[in-house]
């Protein structure tokens, strides 16, 4: 039954649909007969190769044409007609006719991923020729990034960049969320159309192209965000050529890629009782009791749950419906994308989790002749969820935690099972417990003006945008309330039993939702620049700007309001077409410091060489383009929330910086006050060197780049240099010093072998840390081992093992372990510093956490055919596996049935805490590599002499896979993310099914 706000929903859409109609479609008007004129013309890629299959639309004639073998085609047209050019693999391309003839007759398509050295490529709050970008960027356009199956464009980057890594923040279906990090620092500014936008939620579709800002040769002028990198998104946009309209339709299956394999009850039982044995302890479950597991008789005495069998269909169904609308003529430019997403949770009890999102985007852009022109945008989205109040990780938590006899579903019809140990009954939860809903609603507008002041001086224009973005979230809940209740078992002499119950909550029926907290968060940004472009003569060229941001962000979950306010200048000379020249300075204060802090400047500087142009290099026919690099600066990092001048107190005697909650007196202690008076800005320096390289006729593109950054001055609160003052009362100081070093390597080969065409893309970075000043205990000599100051990120540090020991005789032998009582069956250790004993002081560098990230992506296309398979993973390294740490009297995994003295593979089962062996030490050390394949996509396009008859310009169909498999050494664990599935929900692989259509 649908609800009011599913009739909201639904009228919204229509709405939207209708006045897109209204607007964009104009009725057909009938014309007089127009004489056409054919014109002949060749396409070709960079590399002057003609391009076969090339679609050439003639927008006012309606007529079409496509290239032959050598990129011939011939196409009627009108006088002053506009053609415009598609062919997967290379960016939509218009073409004036003026007076019935084309003024170039060959026409070069730019390909994905080739390096054009004199187009403009965004950087921070602008954009720049590439081959004058001092920096390291790397671009990649939305149509890439469209046969990769999602519905959000994070998780579609996936190994396409280099020192672009992506991460599964949230598995939950409906609650999806993927991150990003740029050389392992995260990504500081999310940027769509000029506008700061971290919350916004981005489809593919919807994107033009993303360029990733690595270092401060591109990312600088952003400010205190900027400093760990930024993601510049343009959404699209329409372009001349008449009306296109393409429709999208995608529908498909999710299940989890990985679920734990735990141990039914009778086996949980025996272990336990082996655990207990093992501890010197009496087992509990009796041999009537496991046979009751086995077979099923007593239910409530001794149930035998499979959570992931009964709880988890293992399903879950989605579909993503798009349409796009597109045109415009050379005055004025218009795009509006619309999409409907829904889908589905996984488990298989009650209504389950449900999500629905309706996603707008809007972009029109007036040419105002020769003296600027103006943009606007406008769109948001909708989305309402619906799932029970126990969220996904949390249920999930429960499955891997919960033995399969902890509790019964049901003790009858009406009453839930819960004990004092386990107090989580998951079919309540799910079925029939509080259900939440909320919707979420986010909206953006912007405005944008560039106007050009030629005429007042050559080369000057002025740029401004002022943009809003606005989330709103609406929480509440219905408050079922099951009767639960822990059952009691009375044994009658004939060996039967009767169940009573322990009350715990007696049961309650809501009819009305409760409000939860509301959210709602506000940022309003302003952007105002001088640009000043000017080539005094072939030898000297210059580009300018200067700069003024100003961003506020207000919310409910604030503790005060968030201001960034950038004021700047960057100034590019290239000299003799070879030489490049930059500086930028900034001043991005931090409110909460001082004005003396406020006041003080940023700086970078950089330099390029364009190698390809020099004398030396003129006969090196396979080389096209070389760029040799280099930017170094200071920028100012964010900081986190605190006030200078006012306070926040706490009941029990803290205090810290803030005004939330609001100042009381409190019981417990007395209140207190700190000032920031003596803390200075928190630094970050950047060294960055890269070379861009094209080669052979730019069939390979690509770059390599080495950085060097340190973080210091950073704010933090040193509890372990001041361990005697309590937390509470401890100041914040500037103490933290830290490094990053690393390289990353991007390289794509493409290449045309008849009707047969492919591109390869591989990507690496190598990337590690340096703890230079931390808060972290010093050890004494002897020890030096063990310090984190001073040396490599990422190390790990623990005992070296040398096995299990058999028997006493074997522990009486060695030196003695000082982590408690040690028994047969316990790990063994070596004597690292030979001092006759084994304690913390032989703790040293065991093994390392993965330094090297990969991508690998590969597009072929065959007529009408296309393939194409991305992944990324890590090589080496080693983790610390704590899954069959001790247990307790949680759920056993089926590899603890083959602890000692089974197998020597893992140490005996105990239900006590055991520090001799849960610790960290090369016995538990694991390969931490893998290869995660992203997707698989393959598509087929229907003929253009097919599609020409059926009226439209593009149908084609499309089946896909997402997360398939891993390649790694550990078949236990999702790689990726090592605990999904376990105490998080799951990651899904996808089955899907695509069509799409243009006319």
């Amino acid at each position: 039954m649908l609800t009011f706000n599913d009739f909201k929903m639904i009228k919204t859409k229509t709405l939207y649909i209708v006045l897109v109609v209204l607007f964009y479609i104009l009725p057909f008007k009938v014309k007089a007969q127009v004489e056409l004129n054919y014109i002949n013309a060749t396409i070709v890629n960079k590399a002057g190769v003609g391009l076969e299959g090339v679609n050439i639309l003639a927008s006012k004639s309606k007529n079409r044409a496509v290239t032959n073998a050598e990129g011939l085609f011939r196409i009627y047209v009108q006088d002053q007609d506009i053609l415009v050019i598609t062919r997967l693999g290379y960016e939509r391309a218009v073409i004036y006719v003026k007076n019935g003839t084309l003024a170039n007759e060959t026409i070069e398509l730019k390909q994905w991923g080739v390096i054009d050295g004199e187009e403009d490529t965004n950087i921070a709050l602008g954009s720049m020729p590439f081959e004058r970008i001092t920096g390291s960027v790397e671009r990649i356009t939305g149509e890439e990034l469209n046969d990769f199956p999602t519905a959000f464009t994070r998780e579609a980057l996936a190994g396409r960049l280099s020192g672009l890594e992506t991460f599964y923040n949230n598995g939950s279906p409906v609650s999806e969320v993927f991150g990003n990090s740029i050389r392992g620092q995260g990504v500081g500014q999310l940027i769509v159309d000029g506008v700061p936008s971290n919350d916004i939620v981005l489809t593919p579709a919807e994107v033009d192209d993303i360029v990733i800002a690595k270092d401060y040769g591109s990312s600088f002028m952003y400010g205190a965000l900027g400093a760990t990198g930024a993601m510049i998104v343009n959404s699209k946009h329409g372009l001349p050529g008449g009306r296109l309209f393409r429709f999208k339709s995608r529908t498909g299956v999710r299940t989890p890629t990985f679920l734990p394999n735990t141990m039914n009850a009778q086996n949980y039982a025996r272990a336990y009782n082996q655990a207990l044995i093992n501890d010197g302890l009496m087992p509990i479950y009796t041999q009537e009791d496991i046979d009751n597991y086995a077979n099923g008789n007593h239910p409530i005495k001794n149930p035998n749950n499979d959570y992931y069998d009964d709880l988890v269909n293992g399903i879950a169904t989605y579909s993503h419906l798009t349409g796009d609308f597109s045109g415009g003529n050379e005055t004025v430019q218009y795009f509006s994308h619309l999409g409907y997403y829904t889908t589905n949770g996984i488990e298989s009890v009650g209504d389950g989790r449900k999500l629905t999102r309706l996603r707008i985007n809007n972009n029109v852009q007036i040419n105002l002749k020769n003296s600027g022109k103006v943009s606007v945008g406008v769109g948001g989205s909708f989305n309402r969820r619906n799932e029970p109040r126990t969220n996904a990780n949390s249920a999930f938590n429960t499955m891997y935690n919960y033995p399969a006899n902890a509790l019964p579903y049901k003790i009858n019809d009406t009453i839930f099972g819960r004990t004092q140990e386990f107090r989580t009954n998951l079919l309540a939860d799910l079925a029939h417990s509080a259900v939440m809903e909320d919707e979420r609603r986010d909206a953006f507008a912007r405005i944008g003006l560039d106007l050009d002041l030629d005429e007042v001086t050559e080369g000057l224009s002025v740029n401004g945008l002022v943009g809003m973005y606005t989330l709103n979230v609406l929480s509440s809940f219905l408050d079922l309330r099951p009767h639960f209740a822990e059952p009691v078992f009375t044994e009658n002499n004939d060996g039967t039993y009767d169940v009573g119950f322990r009350e715990y909550r007696p049961g309650k029926i809501a009819f009305n939702f409760n409000k939860l907290g509301d959210r709602v968060d506000r940022s309003q940004f302003v952007q105002a620049n001088l640009h000043y472009d000017r080539n005094f003569n072939e030898n000297h060229k210059v580009i300018a700007d200067f700069f003024y941001t100003n961003q506020k962000i207000t919310g409910s979950q604030l503790e005060q309001n968030t201001i960034y306010r950038n004021l700047g200048v960057r100034v590019n000379y290239l000299l003799n077409n070879k030489y490049v020249l930059e500086g930028k300075l900034l001043n991005a204060p931090i409110r909460q410091l001082t004005q003396d802090e406020r006041k003080k400047i940023n700086y970078d500087a950089g330099v390029a060489w364009l190698l390809h142009k020099e004398s030396f290099l003129k006969n090196a026919d396979w080389l096209d383009f070389l760029k040799l690099r280099g930017n170094f600066g200071v920028q100012t990092r964010a900081v986190s929330q605190f006030f200078i001048s006012e306070n926040r107190y706490g009941g029990g005697g803290a205090g810290t910086f803030g005004v939330f909650p609001k100042p009381n007196a409190g019981a417990g202690g007395s209140n207190r006050a700190f000032t920031a008076s003596s803390l200075v800005r928190p630094k970050q320096e950047y060294l960055s060197i890269g070379l861009d390289f094209q080669m052979f006729k730019s069939k390979v593109n690509g770059q390599i780049n080495y950085f060097n950054i340190r973080n210091y001055d950073q704010i933090t609160l040193p509890t372990d240099l001041y361990a005697l003052i309590p937390s509470n009362y401890t100041p914040l100081v500037n103490y933290e010093d830290a490094r990053r070093r690393g390289v990353d390597f991007g390289m794509s080969f493409n290449n045309k072998i008849g009707e047969f065409a492919y591109k390869i893309g591989v990507n690496a970075m190598y990337n590690v840390s340096y703890n230079t000043l931390s808060n972290n205990v010093t050890y004494p000599e002897g020890e030096e081992q063990r310090n984190v100051m001073g040396s490599q990120g990422g190390l790990i540090r623990g005992l070296k093992a040398s096995g299990i020991f058999q028997d006493e005789a074997e522990i009486a032998s060695a030196p003695t372990q000082l982590f408690g009582e040690v028994k047969p069956g316990d790990i063994r250790y070596v004597d690292f510093n030979n001092d006759g004993v084994i304690d913390e002081k032989d703790i040293h560098e065991i093994g390392k956490s993965p330094r090297v990230s990969i991508g690998f992506n590969y597009m072929m296309q065959y007529k009408n055919w296309s393939f194409s398979i991305h992944g990324d993973g890590v090589l080496g390294g080693s983790y610390v596996e704590q899954l069959n740490w001790n247990r307790g009297i949680n759920d056993y995994t089926n590899d603890l049935a083959n602890s000692w003295p089974v197998s020597n593979s893992l140490p005996r089962l105990t239900t006590l805490s055991n520090p001799n062996n849960y610790r960290t030490s090369s016995f538990w050390l694991k390969d931490a590599g893998y290869f995660n394949v992203r997707s698989i996509m393959v598509a087929y396009s229907l003929p253009q002499n097919l599609l020409k008859n059926l009226g439209m310009k593009e149908f084609s169909f499309s089946g896909s896979v997402k997360n398939p498999f891993i390649i790694s050494s550990n078949e236990d664990r999702f790689m990726p993310d090592r605990d999904k599935g376990y105490s998080e929900h799951p990651v899904l692989k996808a089955f899907e099914l695509g069509i799409q259509v243009s006319f």
